[in-house]
């Protein structure tokens, strides 16, 4: 998960920065378009490319830019998120959460935004101008929160996004431990293996697969190479994977 830090000051000074879970944080001051309903766009190498747009000014803020649209090329192709919206939510959240009921001073924010509030206010108009709020965005090819946010970055023309893969594999017990397993099955542990790409979407799998030991379960997928998953002769010896000239 990432999370993008938007403000302005005095009706301009735009401002954005996106740290994601490398800790490095990338700060975007150079906007071509600080004004009201000017676009600006940007490439981020954590969330990839992403836009903003103040879409209200002055009297509809009390002064200033306010109600930004945050927009990121891959959760929906620049599908809009109402950040003064989504912070309003968190705030109701909030003080439905408090036992005050009147007078309530902000919630002080946390480093993230939880999972249940996409976005929240961190300072709403201070004596120098300055408005602010945070969004927790995925990182590219991640879901956000309950999925709500899911990136879709590139992919090739395989079909798949390249990168790191993720492989799930869940080893069934022999039922029958005692049998032969050259005659019965179930003296046989059995697989499922699942190959997800970068953007998490699953790219291959097999179910069930019949796995004697030290025999290779062979999984097709996208990939240009075949995976190959083998059971161990107890069951707590590891399980082997090789993929081309990896092991």
């Amino acid at each position: 998960m990432c999370s993008i830090n938007l403000s302005t000051k005095g009706g301009g000074n735009c401002h954005a920065d996106v740290t994601c879970a490398d800790g490095q944080k990338r700060d975007y001051d150079n906007w071509s378009n600080c004004f009201f309903e000017g676009e600006n766009r940007f490439n981020d190498p954590g969330i990839g490319p992403f836009s903003v747009k103040f879409t209200k000014k002055d009297d509809d803020c009390g002064d200033g830019l306010c109600a930004p649209l945050l927009a990121l090329e891959y959760v929906g192709n620049y599908f809009n998120l109402d950040v003064s919206a989504l912070s309003e939510e968190a705030q109701k959240n909030a003080n439905s959460q408090s036992p005050c009921k009147v007078g309530c001073s902000e919630p002080t924010p946390s480093s993230e935004p939880s999972s249940d509030n996409i976005c929240q206010r961190t300072n709403r108009y201070s004596n120098d101008g300055t408005r602010s709020n945070q969004c927790g965005v995925p990182a590219i090819g991640k879901n956000y929160g309950s999925g709500n946010l899911d990136s879709q970055g590139p992919v090739n023309p395989a079909g798949y996004a390249g990168g790191w893969c993720g492989i799930h594999v869940v080893q069934y017990q022999k039922k029958n431990p005692a049998g032969d397993p050259a005659t019965d099955p179930d003296a046989r542990y059995h697989m499922d293996v699942q190959i997800f790409d970068k953007n998490e979407d699953k790219i291959g799998e097999v179910l069930g697969a019949d796995a004697p030991a030290g025999e290779a379960v062979a999984v097709t997928s996208k990939l240009p190479h075949v995976l190959l998953v083998t059971a161990q002769k107890e069951d707590a010896d590891p399980v082997l994977f090789a993929y081309a000239d990896q092991t």
